[in-house]
């Protein structure tokens, strides 16, 4: 019977700047944002990109951000839910063809003053440090960390906070594609799958997605 070896992974942080649609406009309307990339693809020889984004910073502010996605040609889609936008943008983007399937984000990017912030985990430094030599050539970087430890993605600190309705919510909710893009399913049909009234349904997952928010965001600013 072979030895099973035990160890930690390794962690990086990265101070990034680069060119990229949402860090100009963090700048420009002085705001902070927290974001997840959910999928890249190719169609007709262009690049996309989705991803979710959170706003933090005034009202005022927040609302120009959002208004200024109408005049932003990179911009394909979006939907806007409070401080939560879902974005299709159409974008060379420079950095993410260089990201290695080794490699997984544990705690959302963060987008601040003009630069972001990834905290991501390999089980090899190696691939990390390709990574970091790869778009150093490309973008203004800094490692902020480099350490071997266990990791702790951000998603683990909210569930103990959900509760059994809200975590099943979320759950089938993830599971036949409510959050991809565009969406597989609709919450009346979600409903019906757990066979609880669509109002019942509707809240347990706004409760738990919010309290998901939370954590987002001070998982981004650590």
């Amino acid at each position: 019977m072979s030895k099973i070896n035990i160890v930690n992974m390794w962690v990086v942080k990265l101070k990034i700047r680069h060119d990229d649609w949402i860090l100009e406009k963090t700048s420009k309307y002085d705001i902070s944002a927290s974001g997840i990339p959910l999928n890249s693809f190719k169609r007709n020889g262009k690049q996309y990109h989705t991803g979710m984004v959170f706003l933090q910073g005034e009202d005022k502010n927040k609302n120009r951000f959002i208004n200024s996605l109408k005049k932003d040609k990179r911009i394909k889609q979006y939907s806007v839910k409070g401080n939560q936008i879902f974005v299709l943008v159409e974008s060379e983007d420079h950095i993410a063809p260089l990201f290695d399937n080794s490699m997984f984000f544990i705690k959302p990017v963060f987008f601040r003053k003009g630069f972001e912030y990834w905290e991501i985990c390999s089980w090899e430094r190696e691939s990390l440090m390709k990574f970091y030599k790869k778009i150093k050539k490309i973008a203004d970087v800094e490692i902020l960390k480099l350490k071997e430890e266990e990791p702790s993605v951000f998603v683990q600190h909210a569930a103990p906070k959900l509760s059994d309705k809200q975590r099943r919510a979320l759950e089938i909710a993830l599971e036949h594609g409510y959050y991809n893009y565009p969406r597989k399913i609709t919450v009346d049909l979600l409903s019906k799958k757990l066979n609880v009234p669509r109002t019942t349904f509707q809240e347990h997952l706004r409760k738990a997605e919010s309290k998901i928010m939370g954590i987002f965001i001070q998982s981004a600013k650590k």
